[in-house]
């Protein structure tokens, strides 16, 4: 079976690592980058299962990110899980078309089991 794969957005970086660390302790293989320039440049490197974004970055917010990626055919129906201190209402104006969200601050154990939840079989 091969390692599952997670890309990691968000410019709270020390946040982002411990995120990381608890994904790479269930046994996914995590990349963590700190804006969405990073996140397509690094995007075929870490080939991802999922795509976990922050939405409120500098350079280019996630709906802007997750556009991007859609844009791309071998990432256009990648997974998506949004995090974001703000309200899912007050984003949805941005029509992300992600399939899952949290609103910060959130549980461990809701972090990992919405990432879960977006593997693909």
């Amino acid at each position: 079976m091969t390692q599952r794969r997670v890309l990691l957005v968000d410019d709270e970086i020390s946040g982002a690592q411990v995120l990381g660390m608890i994904l790479a302790e269930q046994g996914y293989l995590v990349t963590v980058v700190g804006d969405g320039r990073q996140a397509l440049a690094r995007l075929e490197e870490a080939a991802p299962d999922v795509l976990v974004t922050d939405f409120m970055m500098p350079f280019m917010n996630g709906a802007d990110l997750v556009r991007a990626v859609r844009e791309q055919p071998a990432f256009a129906k990648l997974p998506v899980l949004v995090i974001s201190g703000a309200p899912e209402a007050a984003l949805r104006s941005y029509q992300l078309g992600y399939q899952a969200f949290l609103r910060k601050p959130f549980g461990f154990d809701a972090f990992v089991e919405a990432v879960r939840r977006l593997m693909p079989a």
